[in-house]
């Protein structure tokens, strides 16, 4: 129950779903001819939408995040025990088929696989798991690389994690259990400073090697502020992010001052 709870109670104050509120309660002011509360409020529930899905917004609210881990390349990254993957690179799963999709987070898998051809470690640990009845998203990591070339035997899979939380608690187990010591920490770039900070708190040596830079790619600066229904993802991926942060916080989870903005 919890675990919807956390998936199900933020969607109230992410952009589309706080529109969603607001719109319907302009028509219904509307209808009971409240003309001006209406008016404000659908003025409102469009100004959320249209400044969130600017890419101007997105780019702005993910730079904070991006900023304290600049991208470093394979020959810069240090040598560690093993690199952890953490999951999310992976969408939806045609079963009739076993065929699966790629987020665009799929940088994570491509850039954990980089480091491990250049040497950077010896094994793989994919860390992801799944709501009940579906395939947990580090067996289809192992399954993309060991099409890939990574032989099976260099990769391990964490299957039980559905947060950045329970990422860091069993990846933990299975370190502690191989006597891996130190690991190199692949995400996405705006998400890194709560991995890093999770993982930490476990007390686990992890260094960022983190992927997946939207603020290095820029649009035509007119486009910057247009709606846009990808901007409008990321942004809300971002407040995710910084909820996230908030949430880590409250709960004990980082250190008051860990991680990256907020």
């Amino acid at each position: 129950m919890e675990y919807l709870l956390s998936k199900i109670l933020p969607l109230l104050v992410y952009p589309l779903g706080l529109a969603f509120v607001l719109l319907p309660l302009a028509i219904l002011l509307a209808w009971k001819r409240r003309g001006v509360s209406a008016l404000l409020l659908g003025g409102l529930g469009v100004s959320v939408l249209w400044i969130s899905a600017m890419p101007a917004t997105s780019r702005y609210l993910r730079s904070p995040l991006e900023a304290p881990f600049p991208p470093l390349s394979v020959e810069e990254t240090s040598h560690a025990d093993a690199i952890v993957v953490l999951g999310g690179a992976v969408g939806e799963i045609d079963y009739s088929r076993s065929l699966f999709s790629l987020s665009d987070a799929s940088d994570r898998v491509l850039h954990g696989l980089r480091l491990y051809k250049a040497g950077r470690a010896p094994l793989l640990i994919l860390s992801g798991g799944s709501a009940p009845g579906v395939v947990p998203e580090a067996e289809v990591m192992v399954q993309i690389l060991a099409e890939l070339g990574v032989p099976r035997g260099s990769m391990l899979s964490e299957t039980k994690s559905r947060n950045t939380y329970e990422n860091a608690v069993y990846t933990r187990e299975l370190m502690r259990d191989r006597g891996i010591e130190r690991v190199l920490l692949v995400t996405s770039a705006f998400h890194m400073g709560r991995a890093l900070a999770t993982f930490r708190s476990q007390g686990i040596d992890a260094i960022p090697a983190a992927t997946d830079y939207d603020r290095l790619a820029k649009a035509h600066e007119i486009l910057n502020w247009l709606p846009d229904a990808k901007a409008l993802y990321r942004t809300t991926l971002v407040l995710k992010e910084y909820l996230g942060m908030l949430v880590y916080r409250l709960r004990g989870w980082i250190a008051v001052g860990e991680g990256a903005a907020v």
